[in-house]
């Protein structure tokens, strides 16, 4: 018999949040499944959902462009040829959906990085040696793998998902730098977007290597290739150390069968999570016949691509997420902003005053391009009206209007910071429009770490007052 669940898990807050459509919720009408018609290991994601990962896609796409990488968009389907060249279709076709049309072999695309090279390709063709190097390309590319339906689990373990995917081709005298550059991208998005710890602490970096009695069976290449790249991974890793003091350890035959990797394990809570990843590729360039074209047009004299996903899956990493902070989101990436409470008293006068008050105050906020509700109450509904929002949609923000708060000119206000919980803050007032301003400097506190990281507010207003 199968244990009864006792605490949410990252689907419990998806839905309540409107970020996901759980599978197994049924559609009344047609007594289905939603997961019975989308396709197990395909997931939905609803109107929560697309804000969160609109923003998100905003603030990674600048992040990337301001730091040098071209952004790219690929096809979802390609013909096998291209993965028979790459290396995917002898030694990842287990992995790959693959069909035919009128007697040619199709695969769903299962990553993103041969159509990169494919690009780069091009782009060294066209413009030869005025191509700069290292040249970086960004992709937030949906990919389609095969998983066993029995290791199939909401956001964690998928069949399709998208990845903050790039990659970088560079000449060996670059890597070390590039690699480093990379990691130092990773930690400003960890700890300024999604307010994470970074530190030896609660990450530690796993460096993926290959086994030397599969090489030409599992990975790629010749042992010598193997053990040059993976010596330059220990360079990286040891550098890390020195300056971040993030300890490492090698786990033999777990690389990409392209080339070693470094994965980064980060701990929430009791778990551990692989989040991001830096791979080395000798392999593609030589595949690809790469290093034969930057010496051609006096580009470079040889060549490495390196293979990065900040977040990895998305998917993933939302679901990871969502489950360690029970919930809770970035301000600028949760669906409700804000929660205006009108606590009404049953006066009709004092409660025109009250409802003109929220009202005006909601709509100063989504002049801004802030998602705010407002939750009408009474006394006696109060409380378990705010145990309903503050365990389903989660505002960032919880404004009271009530009777007692305008005979003060003060009003409460409760916040929620990322890390260290809940702060409460007066607001004094003598007009509306002074809540709205004191409203706004807690809305900017909560937007800085990400304004910082690339210069910007991100806004999206859509109206989700249905919500509440």
């Amino acid at each position: 018999m199968e244990k009864p669940k006792v605490e949410k898990d990252h689907v419990d807050y998806a839905s309540e949040m409107d970020i996901l459509v759980p599978h197994e919720h049924r559609f009344s009408v047609l007594n289905r499944s939603f997961g019975s018609l989308v396709g197990a290991g395909l997931p939905l994601f609803s109107i929560g959902g697309g804000i969160l990962r609109w923003v998100l896609y905003q603030i990674l796409t600048d992040f990337h462009v301001q730091r040098g990488y071209r952004v790219a968009m690929t096809p979802a389907v390609a013909s096998t040829e291209l993965y028979k060249v790459s290396g995917h279709y002898d030694f990842y076709r287990e992995n790959m959906y693959v069909f035919n049309i009128d007697e040619h072999e199709f695969a769903i695309k299962p990553m993103n990085c041969p159509f990169h090279v494919l690009i780069f390709a091009n782009l060294l063709q066209k413009y030869r040696e005025n191509v700069p190097l290292p040249y970086k390309i960004f992709e937030l590319g949906t990919v389609h793998r095969y998983e066993l339906s029995g290791a199939l689990y909401g956001l964690m373990r998928v069949r399709g998902f998208t990845q903050d995917d790039a990659h970088i081709f560079t000449p060996s005298d670059y890597l070390h730098e590039t690699v480093m550059a990379t990691f130092q991208e990773m930690k400003e998005i960890y700890t300024k977007l999604f307010q994470l710890p970074f530190s030896e602490e609660n990450i530690y970096l796993r460096l993926s290597m290959g086994d030397p009695e599969k090489i030409g069976e599992e990975f790629i290449g010749t042992k010598e290739e193997w053990e040059n790249a993976e010596e330059a991974l220990r360079g990286v890793a040891q550098e890390i150390k020195e300056s971040e003091g993030m300890k490492y350890y090698e786990e033999k035959g777990e690389a990409a069968f392209y080339g070693p990797k470094i994965d980064v394990v980060m701990k929430f809570g009791e778990d551990e999570w692989q989040v991001g990843t830096i791979q080395f590729d000798f392999n593609l360039p030589r595949r690809f016949k790469l290093v034969d074209l930057v010496k051609e047009v006096g580009a470079a004299e040889d060549l490495y691509m390196v293979h990065r996903a900040y977040l990895g899956s998305i998917e993933r990493f939302l679901g990871v997420y969502l489950e360690a902070r029970k919930g809770r989101l970035p301000f600028v990436l949760n669906p409700v902003q804000v929660a205006v409470v009108a606590i009404r008293t049953g006066k009709e006068e004092v409660d025109r005053t009250i409802d003109n008050a929220v009202l005006l105050l909601r709509e100063m906020l989504v002049g801004e391009g802030i998602r705010a509700v407002v939750v009408p109450a009474d006394r006696t509904s109060l409380a378990r009206k705010v145990r309903k929002f503050e365990t389903t949609v989660r505002p960032s923000i919880q404004v009271y209007v009530g009777e007692k708060d305008l005979e003060k000119g003060e009003v409460p206000v409760k916040y929620y910071v990322l890390g260290e919980g809940h702060r409460e803050k007066k607001i004094a007032f003598s007009s509306p429009e002074e809540i709205f301003h004191g409203v706004m400097e807690i809305i900017r506190e909560l937007e800085a770490p990400v304004e910082e990281l690339t210069g910007k507010k991100y806004r999206l207003y859509e109206d989700l007052q249905y919500m509440v």
